[in-house]
């Protein structure tokens, strides 16, 4: 079986590109999905963040499920509630049950351990310290949906031209 098989492929072209500033106490997530929501975008990718950070909680993978889909049980989430570095943040911007779905990874650095980098899927409760500068942009020609995958059971990325 070719590697292929197993890949879906979706194509479309950038569209409007939209830069804004989160303020102290702004939460991350709900505010990328609230931004998406306002510019209408539906599908889209999350292509940078940069700034300061008073809390995060990460989500990772920390045991190899028996079977799919990956639960709870599965993940460990680490809380950080310290001054943080963001990094990095990347994603997409999809559609799931007919609403905005932001899935975004994120990349921190600690003040207080030397500067020691975490990583992880980005929750709710990831609140912005001074500011920070996100930058997303739509993707015209494609719909991104979430829908559950029959192999993983979980809820996957699907693409319509």
């Amino acid at each position: 079986m070719s590697e292929l098989e197993k890949v879906r492929i979706g194509k479309g072209a950038l569209g409007k590109v939209v830069a804004f500033r989160l303020g102290p106490g702004c939460d991350l997530m709900k505010s990328i999905e609230e931004i998406a929501k306002k510019e209408n975008i539906q599908s889209g990718l999350v292509l940078s963040g940069a700034g300061s950070l008073s809390q995060v909680t990460l989500r990772n993978v920390r045991l190899f499920p028996d079977e799919f889909p990956v639960m709870d049980r599965n993940r460990i989430y680490t809380p950080k509630k310290e001054p943080l570095e963001l990094l990095s943040l990347s994603g997409n911007i999809s559609k799931r049950d007919g609403e905005s779905h932001v899935h975004c990874h994120i990349t921190i650095s600690s003040g207080l351990d030397d500067g020691r980098a975490y990583g992880g899927h980005l929750i709710e409760d990831c609140l912005i310290l001074s500011y920070c500068e996100v930058i997303i942009a739509e993707i015209t020609g494609l719909e991104m949906k979430r829908d559950i995958d029959p192999e993983t059971r979980g809820p996957e990325l699907f693409f319509e031209p």
